[in-house]
């Protein structure tokens, strides 16, 4: 089964040096190399090459060839650079499916995960062979030209909101209002976002406090029905005053499953369904705001050494299995059907969202966002 294998030292170190080329690229947005260098590197990648080799295939006679390939590079391991908390939730069947094959993972944080992607390439190291991280980070590399275009048979049965050029979304994290029913009733549950300012709600109220993705995207959506910038921040101020503001997604809806709270703001469809499960008395349908999707993307970078096992391994991410595994470990697909599925057939359709936009202006959101948070002055 695979396991966590972090590089060894001396590689670490090797690519300490490479940092100090980095002072482009440490900010979000910043690019590592002239625009046009990497992009002729990719398009000239073996990555890039494979995926013109596969055009025209059925799904079989890629999934045949990917998997010959594969097992004939590297010794068939391939480099998982993820986020996610337990990668073996995928890994595993994978393995199981591909014996041949094997999965060497490296997790971290996103922004370490980016990093690091960003020193090798100044290294001219190839380390990663697919990367999976959250889609700000995700927009920095892309920015970067480090990125192979998306590329799956299954990108068809995905959501708009986790199609992107040159990275996919293989789970979101859908942002709803949750109540605790025993507190509010569903009838007095809010009708719209503006409804969250409303005096009723006051002392009742969770706003979690690091939603700086949130936080943008609503503001542009809002402005995109017809309010002005200021007016959308200040509707935000008017909702943090009749807040507590509390630190973490999970933290605040089993506070607010608790009671300690009646409702909150920001909270994830995958948390309040994997509680609604264990009997717990919260709500957060009929959904009547705004839903801001937060994606976590996978690609194959343009420098990956097995483009093959990479683009066999996001295949199984993006097929009916890795996104059934989601399911299985309380996460939401980025199929559609399946989302839909695991919300109990309650169909969402999350706003438009430009993560590229949000990634390039990410200092100007959060000192955006803090100024909302810290004007309240109710700290949960």
């Amino acid at each position: 089964m695979s396991g966590f294998h972090p590089k060894p030292q001396g590689l670490i170190a090797g690519l300490a040096s490479a940092a100090m080329l980095l002072a482009a690229c440490s900010a979000p947005g910043g690019e590592s190399e002239s625009s046009g260098a990497a992009a002729d590197k990719c398009t000239d990648s073996a990555v890039v090459q494979l995926q013109d080799k596969l055009k025209g295939m059925s799904a079989a006679d890629r999934e045949k060839t990917l998997v010959e390939e594969a097992k004939n590079t590297n010794d068939g391991t391939i480099n998982l650079y993820t986020e996610v908390n337990d990668p073996t939730v995928i890994t595993d069947p994978f393995e199981e499916k591909y014996s041949d094959l094997h999965v060497s993972v490296y997790r971290a944080g996103s922004e370490q995960i980016r990093e690091r992607v960003l020193q090798e390439s100044q290294a001219n190291f190839a380390g990663a062979d697919i990367v999976e991280l959250d889609s700000l980070e995700m927009a920095i590399l892309d920015q970067n030209h480090l990125l192979a275009p998306a590329d799956s048979p299954f990108l068809d049965g995905l959501t708009e909101s986790a199609k992107f050029e040159n990275f996919t979304g293989d789970r979101l994290s859908y942002i709803v209002p949750v109540w605790n029913t025993t507190i509010i009733p569903n009838d007095a549950a809010p009708k719209s976002f503006e409804d969250l300012k409303d005096p009723r709600f006051k002392g009742k109220l969770a706003l979690e406090g690091s939603d700086v993705f949130w936080f943008a995207s609503m503001v542009n959506y809002l402005q995109s029905q017809g309010m002005t910038k200021d007016q959308a921040v200040q509707l935000f101020k008017d909702i943090a005053a009749n807040s507590a503001i509390t630190d973490g997604h999970t933290t605040t809806t089993d506070l607010v499953v608790a009671g300690q709270y009646g409702i909150a703001a920001n909270n994830y469809i995958h948390r309040i369904r994997e509680l609604q499960g264990k009997g717990a008395p919260i709500e957060f349908t009929p959904v009547k705001v705004p839903v801001v999707a937060e994606v976590t993307g996978i690609s194959v970078p343009c420098a990956s050494a097995n483009p093959a096992g990479a683009l066999l391994l996001q295949d199984f991410i993006l097929g009916p299995e890795g996104q059934q595994a989601f399911i299985d470990d309380d996460r939401t697909p980025s199929n559609e059907q399946m989302a839909e599925s695991s919300f109990g057939g309650v169909k969402i359709e999350p706003i438009k969202t430009d993560v590229e936009e949000i990634s390039e202006q990410y200092s100007e959101w959060s000192d955006l966002w803090q100024s909302v948070v810290h004007a309240s002055g109710n700290q949960g």
